[in-house]
């Protein structure tokens, strides 16, 4: 086991790589600042390696690497904005850093990196894998023909509290970041059903959602390509995100509404008979529900696909509003070979959420007219990847840091609302930045390591 430390401002980020670095047995600790991370480096500090962001908010990234290298500590440098071979070698020659990783990078390979950084033996990843099937929330209020498992009201969290429900084992207490008590188990008693299911994999702690949002955690998984799972909780409400290489494959809730037949009886793509004749079908055959459709000729395999991303979507979207809750991060996983291949891209669905489900009034709120956004220095998504109508990017192009809200409603060619709503989720996609107006003591560097 090696002992890391994880020098990111990207608390959502830096929780994901100490995750990671958590289910391959090492400890890590996450500072957010350039000054954290020096005074870490106490007399007592042990490190067997770090990982440097360079574009820090308060000191430069190299004088990071150069107290590291004092403390004969290795390290990686990793940045969004500094990218080239020029930043790279001056990163390794002239600073000391053993290796550099351009945001976004593949996280499977900054944590190799880390690991031959601090004298690890490399572990095959197939070893890292467990064997547990990717059995999730749908088995808990199934989709197909399995009968419902009722949840009752939570009950107070204990330190050591009674066996977890099936589908709610080793997710840990949830935090402020940096998490602290990654022991802690949050569980809370209810009945277990009859039927007893097998165990889903631990999940890791992540942290409370009253100091993030669900679209930074998407932004997250996606700078880091990770392969793995979010899980999301507020009170009895129980949803899980999967994800491939940083892109939004799947989504399940265990609340019976959100279930794919009643979503699709929603959608008018069924009637009440047809839903009651494919449920039918599933229990008798054992089939999920979309399946049973198929098998049924109910829906068109393209109707199942389209009907299915609409599904993910209403899921990740009704958590964009929570401020209360827990999440967690699991372990990466095989793919499920019986899920229907989605690929959404999680800065398009953040955009289109916040059109689709914030007010106008709730928009205002957040979009106070003398508010000031900058363009983000390493936002999370190039802007040729997000799909921005043109006045929208007319809009981008206005907000420079000079203009105030107000100024870019006047500028823009938008209605109120399409115009905040565009803000408000460049600004949840991490395109776009309110700074403060008084500047720190020591200020980000824009410039150089």
């Amino acid at each position: 086991m090696a002992r890391l430390l994880i020098v990111e401002d990207n608390q959502e980020l830096a929780s994901l790589i100490a995750t990671v670095a958590q289910t391959r047995g090492h400890d890590a600790l996450t500072v957010f600042t350039g000054e954290a991370a020096l005074e870490s480096l106490g007399p007592t500090a042990r490190f067997d390696a770090a990982l440097v962001d360079l574009l820090l908010p308060d000191i430069r990234g190299s004088e990071v690497l150069g107290a590291l290298r004092a403390h004969a500590i290795p390290a990686i440098a990793v940045s969004g904005v500094y990218k080239g071979d020029r930043f790279a070698q001056e990163a390794i020659q002239v600073h000391g850093a053993r290796a550099f990783f351009e945001k976004p990078f593949e996280l499977d390979a900054v944590m190799d990196a880390l690991e031959e950084a601090a004298g690890v033996p490399p572990v095959p990843h197939s070893e890292l894998l467990d064997e547990v099937d990717l059995l999730v929330l749908e088995e808990l209020v199934e989709d197909g023909g399995v009968e419902e498992v009722a949840v009752s009201e939570p009950a107070p969290f204990e330190p050591t509290a009674p066996e977890a429900p099936p589908g709610d084992e080793g997710l840990s207490e949830a935090l402020p970041l940096p998490f602290a008590r990654r022991d802690a188990v949050w569980t809370e008693a209810v009945p277990a059903p009859e039927r007893r299911r097998r165990q889903l994999p631990e999940w890791s702690l992540g942290g409370d959602l009253a100091n993030t949002t669900v679209p930074r955690l998407l932004n997250a998984y996606y700078e880091a390509r990770h392969h793995g799972e979010l899980k999301l909780r507020q009170g009895t409400v129980l949803k899980v995100v999967y994800f491939e290489a940083g892109r939004v494959v799947y989504a399940a809730s265990n609340l019976a509404p959100e279930r794919f037949g009643r979503f699709c009886l929603r959608k008018g793509a069924l009637t009440e008979a047809q839903l009651a004749e494919a449920t039918a079908y599933a229990r008798e055959h054992t089939l999920r529900t979309g399946d049973a459709l198929l098998k049924r000729g109910l829906l068109s395999p393209s109707q199942r696909r389209r009907l299915l991303e609409e599904q993910v979507k209403d899921i990740l979207w009704s958590t964009f509003a929570w401020t209360e809750g827990g999440y967690g991060f699991s372990p990466m996983r095989p793919q499920r070979a019986d899920l229907v291949p989605l690929s959404l891209f999680p800065g398009d669905l953040i955009l289109e959420g916040v059109t689709r489900t914030e007010t106008l009034v709730a928009l205002r709120q957040r979009m106070a007219p003398g508010r000031r956004l900058f363009p983000t220095a390493d936002p999370p998504y190039a802007l040729h990847e997000l799909k921005l109508a043109g006045p929208q990017a007319l809009l981008l192009a206005f907000a420079d840091g000079t203009k105030t809200v107000e100024d870019l409603l006047a500028l823009t060619d938008l209605s109120e609302r399409e115009a905040l709503a565009t803000l408000r989720g460049l600004e949840l996609s991490g395109v776009l930045e309110e700074r403060q107006q008084t500047p720190n003591r020591r200020q980000r560097i824009s410039f150089g390591l």
